[in-house]
């Protein structure tokens, strides 16, 4: 029962000159972050990597802490934490990426892949793709319905999409018009790969396969059918 408590003792003693041996002046000098390279971005400056990593120390540096950090920099998408040297950190950033603008009425703002507001220079986004919304909520879910959609017609040079209750039109580089079922979304790409495996699309100007039972299309030169 004796060694047992002494035992006790040393795991207590272990761990409390583990919790403040980083706070001793001999040895904080030996566990402070001395160097920081970024990897990834270079939207971080000095006084910013100075405030994100004045409480930390190199031994008991945490990825999950920092990433709460850095939520207020919008632009990062993820972080990794490396230690290549005693005293020297190298912090592995991955930057969320521009995909769309939202247009909405009057209002326009940008969103990465995940549908996740974007914040960056309206100068940088004119070769995005352009998501309008007609009598719409903006939804994070629907940017990953217009990646399926890219990613299904990749040879088609979709760039403009219009989201109107349930449906999502779409214009293709040379004008033609497609338009798919928001809420059957696979049903509706299925439909299209079927009918244009066998028919030229460069034959019509609008193919709507947002309906159960049928494709409404028009032809050049002719009348809906």
């Amino acid at each position: 029962m004796k060694k047992l408590g002494l035992f006790s003792v040393w795991l207590i003693l272990c761990a409390l000159l583990g919790y403040y041996a980083p706070t001793l002046p001999i040895v904080k000098d030996i566990v402070a972050i001395k160097k920081v390279n970024v990897v990834g971005t270079d939207k971080l400056s000095e006084n910013d990597l100075k405030n994100i990593f004045k409480t930390e120390n190199w031994i008991f540096i945490s990825e999950d802490r920092l990433k709460e950090k850095l939520k207020k920099y919008q632009f990062i998408r993820d972080i990794k934490i490396l230690k290549p040297n005693l005293g020297e950190i190298t912090m592995v950033i991955e930057e969320k990426k521009p995909f769309a603008n939202i247009i909405q009425g009057s209002k326009v703002f940008t969103v990465d892949e995940e549908g996740n507001l974007y914040e960056t220079d309206i100068s940088n986004l004119l070769n995005l793709v352009n998501i309008y919304y007609n009598d719409s909520e903006f939804q994070k879910s629907d940017v990953l319905k217009i990646k399926k959609i890219m990613e299904n017609f990749k040879d088609y040079q979709l760039s403009k999409f219009i989201i109107q209750k349930s449906q999502i039109a779409v214009e293709t580089g040379d004008g033609k018009i497609l338009v798919f079922s928001k809420d059957e979304l696979d049903d509706s790409l299925n439909k299209a790969k079927i009918f244009l495996a066998n028919k030229n699309i460069k034959d019509y100007t609008y193919l709507n396969f947002s309906f159960d039972e049928m494709i409404i299309v028009k032809k050049l030169n002719e009348e809906t059918k």
